[in-house]
């Protein structure tokens, strides 16, 4: 294919495939994407077509490992993968990677995948006060207290770690109640065998979920997964 692939996992919750994002996007890369999606490519400003495409690619080879081909690849209108009723998809990206998480659609529940950039340890002044206000964006009252418990030389990577399972589990949650959900409305508890408890504090008009979320890293990346069912 016409952009390099970084990897293929199998994680608990589908078919995992990373994607370097490339410089350009040439006519071989072209190549790899259906009418559709060409055409829907030129509707959008052209810094994003490489990760764009990438992530298109990237969900479209998972699927493929799973023995399916799932035809164009659009976006919902709460811009997600638009995909057939019987799949489910999910794609992250960062500024050189992009992944795609696929499934086949069981029992109405939904995935979700995110890619964040693990920090390194220590940090600049700088980069330390984008921590803090990220710690106070996106942590609950419990998640900040246990965080106190965290040696601080860990603690930025603890943070980015809950801030990835949070856009995982958003992802795999929002066609399911058709809102943005924040951040206090879901507490994290990482678990060191690579899971995570997860409490939904959800408004009553949203209805119950049964939720699992992981975690792993991968090429210096946090790579966390989610799937939701409603109960």
């Amino acid at each position: 294919m016409g952009a390099e692939i970084a990897f293929r996992l199998n994680l608990v919750h589908g078919r995992c495939v990373g994607v370097r994002i490339p410089s350009e996007v040439d006519e071989k890369v072209l190549a790899e994407l259906v009418p559709e999606e060409r055409s829907f490519l030129s509707t959008l400003a052209s810094g994003r077509h490489p990760s764009w495409v990438a992530g298109r690619l990237a969900l479209r080879e998972a699927f493929r490992d799973l023995g399916i081909e799932p035809g164009p690849i659009l976006v919902t209108r709460r811009g997600a993968p638009a995909l057939p009723c019987d799949l489910v998809g999910s794609i992250s990206h960062k500024r050189t990677l992009a992944v795609g998480l696929a499934a086949r659609r069981e029992n109405g529940a939904r995935i979700g995948v995110d890619l964040e950039t693990r920090p390194p340890a220590f940090a600049s002044a700088q980069e330390a006060q984008v921590h803090q206000d990220v710690r106070a964006r996106v942590l609950t009252p419990d998640e900040l207290a246990r965080l106190e418990r965290v040696p601080e030389e860990h603690r930025r990577r603890t943070v980015i770690l809950h801030f990835s399972l949070k856009e995982a589990l958003y992802k795999a949650i929002d066609p399911l109640v058709g809102r943005h959900v924040a951040f206090h409305e879901a507490s994290m508890s990482p678990l060191p065998d690579g899971s995570a408890s997860v409490v939904l504090a959800l408004s009553e008009n949203d209805g119950c979920f049964a939720v699992t979320a992981f975690w792993t890293e991968v090429e210096d990346h946090f790579l966390t997964t989610a799937r939701v069912l409603r109960t």
